[in-house]
């Protein structure tokens, strides 16, 4: 679809919202182009997910614009924002990439436990003993690596904490964003990834997100 005729149906669709939405619309797109994931798992975010899904095709159509494409995941409610052109990419740092990987390791395992309406958490304790079986790292991360990797991962919507204590009790919460952020289908591709960044001892290929 040519950039006119994009222009033309956003047009179109906006000047129907109602003020109110409208007002909300500058908000939202903002705070789209920050996070790039929105999902309704997470509770402050549920109110402004539900908000973009009543008026989707004009979000879609505003991005359009920009070559941004936005994304509906209506099973685990996630959106997600990405740029057709690589523009504006954070690369995850080594060790940011390996915590990524264990919890997505851990999301497809607890997957097959609980509900689907249930949160899919894990302690902190676990998540240590996870990176120190892949002896990928020398020795345990420091409080002050793990609150830069979770202040990351927070950012972006993929976890969210019980406790800013970053006790061995904390609760990890892991949202369903994680499916997108490493749209891998299967536990072995994982394991795999992590056997071959610890055969080399270095990143494999950064994970990357807008």
């Amino acid at each position: 679809m040519d950039k006119y005729r994009i222009a033309t149906n956003f047009y179109n669709q906006f000047i129907r919202l109602t003020d109110a939405k409208k007002e909300e619309f500058s908000r939202l797109t903002n705070k789209l182009l920050s996070v790039n994931y929105l999902c309704a798992s997470r509770p402050r975010d549920r109110e402004d997910y539900y908000k973009i899904v009543a008026d989707l095709d004009v979000y879609i159509n505003y991005f359009l614009l920009m070559d941004y494409v936005l994304e509906h995941h209506s099973v685990d409610k996630v959106i997600n924002l990405y740029n057709n052109q690589n523009y504006n990419r954070y690369m995850f740092k080594k060790n940011e990439s390996l915590v990524i990987l264990l919890l997505r390791r851990f999301y497809y395992q607890k997957m097959q436990e609980i509900s689907l309406l249930d949160d899919i958490t894990i302690t902190l304790e676990e998540l240590h003993d996870a990176i120190s079986e892949t002896g990928i790292v020398e020795k345990r991360l420091n409080k002050g690596e793990i609150k830069e990797i979770f202040r990351v991962l927070r950012r972006y919507n993929i976890i969210d904490l019980s406790s800013n204590s970053l006790e061995d009790s904390t609760i990890i919460i892991i949202y369903p964003t994680i499916l997108y952020v490493l749209p891998i289908e299967r536990l072995e591709e994982i394991d795999n990834m992590l056997s071959d960044y610890q055969k080399r001892g270095e990143i494999i290929e950064e994970t990357s997100e807008d």
